[in-house]
């Protein structure tokens, strides 16, 4: 029997035939009567096959997928001169093949081509919804917006292969990236938060350098107080300060703080030279044993400042002893006496250098000069030097790890150049370093057995650090994190590492630098993104520059988020990186609404512009807008409490740009004007 349904139904949804082939890429020519912008069936108005649209071929039992990339109009064949101008041109059609059905479930790639002749139907309601269906049987579905182009269906990606990968967000500023990742991880932690498994076994930490996802305390401004990305029971903040003491500070174990790398990174040691000092130092349990008591540490300095004066080197003049008595005042910072103080303007007023004699020389209470070169003064300097600096009264006891590895370091360096065994010119800046960043780094770090990441979800914000110690905090979060992880082997404990802005410490181009430091920096990033998914470490990164970020980042991530992008460069990125970006969705980059991205990747089957779906307003980041417009109104002035009829005016034109300016990051709505 003919089945006279089905009949029609092909009869309507065919559109054509395949007349090429070369390779991906297919020709197909469209019926006469497919040329309308819309199809009727069954009652229902149905949108015809375009560019952007998808489309099927049927290959016998087989039946193929495509994406329409661009069509034209071609003459058509035959030498029938009576025929309208309108039939003597046919629509052609180029298509990409993305996939094919198998099972009722429609699978990404290329398994057969079709051949020349073979029909093209456009997709139904089911199909669609399988091509657009992302997520396994077996994963779990997060909502995360609405397909742009359909604006009823939902767009859902599996937990598995979104969250079990690298992640890029991309896009100018104001596009809406801070938005959607803030989405994404909101989602995750609305579906999870409940769960004990999750809450001990995953964790996320979010760098971030402009305080976006730290919670707004809204009492001076008037706003609601917020719990930026998930409630506060599950979120921990870390607000660093460079400028002032009453920021928080990051907790490393003893054994961390110790590590000679995170040292080397810290000052920025070179790799020839400062950098094998600094780790001689550390690894060495010589002054370790020097700072167990009070005698053993003033042993150790007398011992360095006698070997100085001893010494018949010119170029140890008086400041260098000076400047390293006032380096071991420095490390006691408030624990140093004030005897010692008295000790340093001692020496400072009453030692000199004889040039004559190539040699020291202490001035005496009555006006004598002692000479460290008559071996008949050599008991009234171990007085001045052992005996004086014993009675001072140090004690290291009370020191923090922090300043106990200065303490370590200054210790090494004098007695290297005192004795001879350093080149002042090589391992100088070094200590200049140590001494002008050790206030910075006591103000963002602490030596404790604190847990870092005690809760699901840590923010650490970087708003008020300076640059230098911007991109080292992050580098050294990072690298410890992942050599725990590393070290610790639990297949089924999860780490995400959320980087906003990244371009700050992932950027392969820098002045500020030396190459051997960029290389380091860039080096330990890509070693989490090319091996960190076998010890379950994925990073996650959003960036306004993504040609600015290092290629192997780039090419390595697994699912991109691509908002607005206008730079020629970063849309040159992009396109290099991204292997399975078509060329509609690639060339619709610099013209997306705000709040609407290109999704594209393992999560998905084909890539498909996803307008985000908006938050709650207690958990959206801190990147709106200003409103100008409102606070320019006649009689709103703030200072007066906003009397005036435009203030109580709810027809006010104002409030139509507030309503935009206020949700640029949320929605892709056009002003109403």
């Amino acid at each position: 029997m003919i089945d006279h349904e089905l009949l029609t139904r092909d009869a309507v949804f065919r559109v054509g035939e395949v007349v090429g082939i070369q390779g991906r890429t297919v020709r197909i020519r469209v019926d006469k009567a497919k040329n309308g912008a819309h199809l009727i069936y069954q009652g229902r108005l149905l949108r015809n096959v375009g560019v952007g649209g998808f489309l099927k071929i049927s290959k016998g039992f087989a039946e193929l997928v495509g994406k329409v990339d661009g069509e034209e109009v071609a003459e058509a064949r035959g030498d029938d001169i009576y025929r309208s101008s309108r039939d003597r041109v046919e629509r052609i059609l180029t298509v990409s093949l993305i996939g094919f059905m198998s099972g009722g479930q429609f699978r990404r790639g290329v398994r057969e081509l079709p051949l020349v002749g073979n029909e093209c139907f456009l997709l139904d309601e089911h199909e669609f919804d399988r091509i657009h269906s992302f997520v396994d049987p077996k994963d779990r579905a997060l909502t995360i917006g609405r397909l742009a182009m359909e604006k009823g269906q939902d767009v859902r990606v599996g937990v598995n292969s979104l969250f079990a990968s690298h992640i890029g967000i991309f896009g100018n500023t104001g596009s809406g990236k801070s938005y959607s990742l803030t989405k994404l991880y909101h989602e995750l932690f609305a579906a999870y938060g409940d769960s004990e498994a999750f809450n001990k076994r995953a964790r996320v930490l979010v760098i971030d350098f402009n305080g976006e996802y730290i919670n707004r305390v809204g009492a001076a401004s008037g706003e609601q107080s917020s719990s930026v990305l998930t409630d506060n029971d599950l979120k921990a903040e870390f607000v660093l300060s460079t400028r002032t003491d009453t920021g928080d500070r990051l907790p490393l174990s003893k054994d961390a703080m110790e590590d000679p790398v995170i040292w080397t990174v810290l000052l920025d040691a070179t790799e020839k030279t400062q950098a094998p000092f600094v780790q001689r130092t550390l690894q060495r349990d010589y002054w370790e044993s020097r700072l167990e008591t009070g005698d053993d540490l003033a042993a150790a300095v007398a011992g360095i400042v006698y070997a100085a004066i001893r010494s018949s080197d010119p170029s140890l003049d008086k400041g260098l002893v000076v400047k390293f008595l006032e380096e071991v005042e420095g490390c006691m910072g408030g624990e140093a006496p004030d005897a010692l103080g008295d000790y340093i303007r001692d020496i400072q007023s009453n030692l000199g250098y004889h040039g004559q004699n190539k040699c020291f020389y202490y001035r005496q209470a009555n006006g004598t000069n002692i000479y460290a070169n008559d071996p008949s003064c050599d008991y009234k300097f171990q007085e001045l030097i052992y005996t004086r600096i014993g009675e001072l009264g140090i004690d290291p006891s009370a020191l923090q790890s922090v300043d106990r590895i200065r303490f370590k370091l200054v210790l090494q360096y004098y007695s290297d150049i005192f004795n001879g065994y350093a080149n002042r010119e090589h391992l100088g800046p070094l200590i200049k370093r140590l001494e002008s960043r050790m206030p910075r780094v006591k103000r963002l770090i602490e030596v404790s057995d604190d847990t870092l990441l005690d809760k699901p979800l840590t923010v650490i914000s970087l708003r008020d650090v300076n640059v230098e110690m911007r991109k080292v905090i992050p580098l050294l979060i990072c690298r410890q994190l992942y050599d725990e992880k590393k070290r610790d082997g639990d297949p089924s404990r999860y780490l995400n590492i959320v980087v906003d802005e990244a371009h700050n410490i992932l950027s392969n181009v820098s002045s500020r630098e030396s190459e051997a430091w960029k290389d380091y920096r860039l080096e330990t990033f890509e070693e989490i993104i090319k091996e960190g998914r076998k010890f379950g470490v994925f990073l996650t990164i959003a960036s306004q520059r993504p040609h600015d970020i290092s290629e192997t980042i780039i090419s390595q991530l697994h699912n991109y988020f691509l908002h607005r992008l206008v730079n020629n460069l970063d849309i040159m990125a992009i396109e290099r990186a991204v292997a399975y970006l078509d060329r509609v969705s690639f060339e619709s980059l610099p013209i997306l609404p705000t709040g609407s991205c290109v999704l594209s990747g393992l999560s998905t089957q084909v890539p498909v512009v996803v307008d985000i779906e908006k938050l709650p307003a207690e958990y959206e980041p801190n990147n709106k807008t200003m409103t100008l417009a409102d606070g320019w109104i006649p009689g709103t002035d703030p200072d007066d409490g906003g009397s005036g009829a435009a203030a109580d005016d709810p027809t006010d034109p104002s409030e139509a740009w507030q309503d935009f300016a206020g949700s640029d990051e949320r929605t892709g709505e056009e002003p109403p004007f």
